[in-house]
C-alpha cells in the first residue's frame, strides 16, 4: 500500500479478508478500479462490496481497462476525495490505475 495524499492510499488486489483490517487502520472508503474478471483468483467486486458493508465501510465501483482512463470515474473519485473524511483506499491490480485516475480527478 502507498500513501498518495493524506487520506488517499492505493494497492493492489485486495481479498474480503483484508477488509476488516482496513477498517481497523482508519479506512472509511475502498474505491475499486479493477474490472471484475480482469485476473486469474481475482475477487468480484460483490465480495469486496459485501464485506465493506459487513465491516461499515463504503464501497465504490469505478472499473478502468488497462489503457483506458475514463472521465467520468474521474470525475466520481473527485466527488469521493471531497466527500469522504476517513481514509480511502483505491485498488486494481498493482496500484498503477487508482493512481493515475487519483491524478486526473485532481
Amino acid at each position: 500500500m502507498r500513501q498518495i495524499d493524506s487520506n488517499y492510499f492505493v494497492a493492489g488486489q485486495i481479498s474480503a479478508e483484508q477488509v476488516a483490517e482496513l477498517k481497523a487502520a482508519g479506512f472509511s472508503a475502498i474505491c475499486c478500479l479493477r474490472p471484475d474478471g480482469e485476473g486469474f483468483g481475482q475477487p468480484a467486486f460483490a465480495e469486496i462490496e459485501a464485506a465493506a458493508k459487513a465491516a461499515g465501510l463504503k464501497a465504490y465501483y469505478l472499473p478502468v481497462s488497462p489503457g483506458s482512463m475514463p472521465m467520468q470515474h474521474a470525475s466520481r473519485l473527485k466527488e469521493i476525495l471531497r466527500e469522504e473524511e476517513g481514509k480511502i483506499l483505491g485498488y486494481c491490480a498493482s496500484g498503477n490505475r487508482a493512481t493515475m485516475l487519483y491524478q486526473l480527478a485532481k
